[in-house]
């Protein structure tokens, strides 16, 4: 086998292209101007969300996501754009009217003794030994309400009496006796309470006044009493109640007026407090047709619990 020492002529010859025409010196041309091309701003896909901080007072909110920044920054902290045309957050109007400016003395320092600092440490201080001395307090009223039962009943009482003034509620009360120097025969005080409205109380309008003296088994705050007045079976025949005097036990005394109606009506008291007798007295009454007496079918009373 034959070994070529140099490039086969017919491979050269086969590869290389005419070239036609004459080389020309292009060097000592000027190339020509072109115009500058427009600059374009690169854009990236930013969300506007919340801020992930809380905003104050001079603020620099970042235009483009939304994230709150200290006034001493240039560039956003979440995106990294710009500030400079930033919103900054302005204290509210109702702040800005009752804010006070802090003004210290010469020579004096924030936190001072006579600063407004001072005076303000000062109060929370005192208001975290009055919280530590009322919560010692409730710890040991706690423990003495739990082992001491008069503690318990003097607190439940006063609970009650307090509920009673802010959310009354009358209840009837009925008494243990009733006396009286006064009373036609069967027709006894008693029939005053009975809870029957066909029986009735009756006595002789004279120159003693009848009275009917009631008694309870404890003091009450009675305020109103509900009354059937007259007699059920001759209600026109005999007198009715017009003005009754009611006397208590505490000394204290106030007349009410009652309709003169057989129907049920409440007669509001005013001057009772705590009692536990009362006593009626006829002063006057509406005139019966036949009778020259005062007749009462039922009482009720009525007391705060």
């Amino acid at each position: 086998m034959a070994v070529v020492d140099g490039p086969d002529p017919e491979l050269v010859a086969a590869l290389a292209a005419p070239v036609a025409g004459k080389a020309e010196n292009r060097l000592d041309e000027v190339p020509p101007e072109v115009k500058p091309a427009q600059q374009v701003k690169k854009t990236r896909a930013v969300v506007r969300t919340k801020p992930t901080r809380r905003l104050e007072p001079g603020d620099l909110v970042c235009a483009v996501c939304g994230e709150g920044n200290a006034p001493t920054r240039n560039f956003c902290s979440r995106c990294g754009e710009g500030l400079a045309d930033a919103g900054v957050v302005r204290e509210k109007w109702w702040r800005r009217l009752f804010r006070s400016r802090k003004r210290h003395a010469a020579g004096t320092r924030p936190g001072q003794k006579g600063t407004r600092e001072h005076r303000a440490w000062l109060t929370a201080l005192s208001f975290r030994r009055i919280r530590a001395v009322a919560l010692v307090l409730a710890i040991l009223l706690t423990v003495a309400f739990a082992v001491y039962p008069p503690l318990r009943a003097t607190v439940r009482d006063n609970a009650v009496a307090l509920y009673r003034k802010v959310a009354p509620r009358l209840e009837p009360v009925r008494p243990i006796a009733v006396t009286s120097a006064a009373g036609l025969p069967d027709h006894e005080p008693e029939k005053m309470w009975d809870t029957y409205n066909n029986t009735y109380w009756s006595a002789t309008m004279g120159a003693t006044r009848p009275k009917v003296t009631f008694r309870f088994d404890d003091s009450y705050l009675v305020r109103s009493i509900i009354m059937y007045s007259g007699a059920d079976d001759a209600f026109t025949a005999n007198g009715r109640p017009s003005i009754i005097k009611l006397t208590y036990n505490t000394g204290r005394t106030e007349n009410v007026l009652p309709q003169d109606t057989s129907r049920q009506q409440t007669i509001e008291l005013k001057n009772t407090t705590l009692v536990s007798s009362i006593t009626m007295e006829v002063l006057d009454v509406y005139t019966g047709s036949e009778q020259p007496t005062v007749a009462i079918c039922e009482v009720e009373f009525f007391a705060l619990k």
